[in-house]
C-alpha cells in the first residue's frame, strides 16, 4: 500500500516548493499541514502562536496530522517544527515515508532574509538572522536525522530535488 510521504527540514530548505512538483510527479495531491491548520483557526500561524501558544498549536498539529494519515497517500509538506515533537514524529515516521529536505546554514540564511519578518522563530527584534539559524540547526539537526531518508537541496532546483525524492519511490509506493 503506497505511503504518504512526509517533507520536513528547517524553514527555508525549500519544502514549500518542492511538494508540489513531487506531488505532480507522483500525481498525488500535495498537503500544506500549516495551510490546513490556518484555515482551521482562522488565523496565521505566528498569531497561533502569540494568541494560543506553541503547544496548542502543535496539539492541533498533532490532530490534523493524523487524520490526514487516514486520507490517500499524500505529499505531506510540514512546518519546521512539527517533527520536533515526539509524537507527531513517531506517527510520521511509523505511518509515512520521512523525507528530511537538507541545507547549509548559508544556504538557509540566504533563503530565509527576505522572509524572516513573516516567521515567528526568526522575528525577533535586535536579533542576528544566522544566530537563530545556527541555535535552530544544532538543537533540530540530530531529530531531522531520524527521517527515512535526506536530500540536500543546496545548488539545486526545486525540481531536481523532486526528482531525487521520486527515485526513492520504492520505499513509499
Amino acid at each position: 500500500m503506497a505511503k504518504h510521504v512526509t517533507l520536513i527540514g528547517m524553514m527555508g530548505a525549500g519544502k514549500s516548493s518542492v511538494a508540489p512538483l513531487l506531488a505532480k510527479h507522483l500525481g498525488r495531491q500535495v498537503i500544506e499541514v500549516d495551510e490546513l491548520i490556518e484555515k482551521q483557526e482562522g488565523m496565521p500561524i505566528g498569531e497561533i502562536f502569540i494568541a494560543k501558544g506553541e503547544a496548542y498549536f502543535r496539539r492541533v498539529e498533532g490532530a490534523v496530522i493524523t487524520e490526514l494519515i487516514k486520507q490517500p497517500a499524500a505529499v505531506l509538506s510540514l512546518g519546521g517544527g512539527a517533527f520536533m515533537w515526539e509524537a507527531t514524529r513517531d506517527l510520521l515516521l511509523r505511518d509515512t515515508v520521512v523525507i528530511y529536505l537538507g541545507a547549509r546554514l548559508e544556504t538557509l540564511e540566504s533563503r530565509l532574509r527576505t522572509s524572516a519578518a513573516t516567521r515567528p522563530l526568526l522575528n525577533v527584534p535586535g536579533s542576528d538572522l544566522s544566530a537563530i539559524i545556527q541555535d535552530l540547526v544544532g538543537r533540530r539537526g540530530p531529530i531531522y536525522g531520524l527521517a527515512h531518508h535526506r536530500v540536500e537541496t543546496d545548488s539545486r532546483t526545486p525540481d531536481e530535488v523532486a526528482r531525487e525524492i521520486v527515485k526513492l519511490r520504492g520505499t513509499y509506493d
